[in-house]
């Protein structure tokens, strides 16, 4: 979705200074446990805070064992970062998108979702 579009169905969002139109995190007042990230005017993907309902039924604090159990065919990688830690990917029908968990120490710690491969990126942008 372009920003433009996502704004006409939010409200305006609130940029980051600076902003950068290659790839920027923004936010919406109606969207408040939510980051967007857009890059070259488009919604590519959505960061969510604890508390924010997924299309995976899994939550902030869920245990990797609840995952696995809820999700046997989910994907699990290693995470880039700690080394006791993965990624858990819940791929779209159509491999275009993805759920992707962070778990560490044995429990779930983030939540986003997105095309590909912009949900992929272990980082952010501006």
């Amino acid at each position: 979705m372009k920003l433009a579009d996502a704004e006409q169905a939010a409200g305006k969002a609130t940029l980051p200074e600076p902003f950068d139109p290659v790839c920027s995190m923004v936010r919406f007042a109606s969207l408040p446990k939510l980051r967007f990230m857009v890059e070259e005017g488009v919604v590519t993907r959505a960061d969510a805070e604890p508390g924010v309902e997924n299309a995976a039924g899994v939550a902030v604090g869920d245990t990797l064992a609840q995952v696995r159990d809820k999700h046997p065919d989910a994907q699990v990688g290693t995470h880039k970062y700690d080394k006791n830690g993965h990624y858990v990917t819940f791929p779209s029908s159509d491999g275009r998108g993805a759920i992707i968990l962070e778990e560490s120490g044995g429990k779930v710690t983030k939540v986003r979702a997105g095309l590909q491969p912009a949900v992929a990126y272990v980082e952010t942008c501006g």
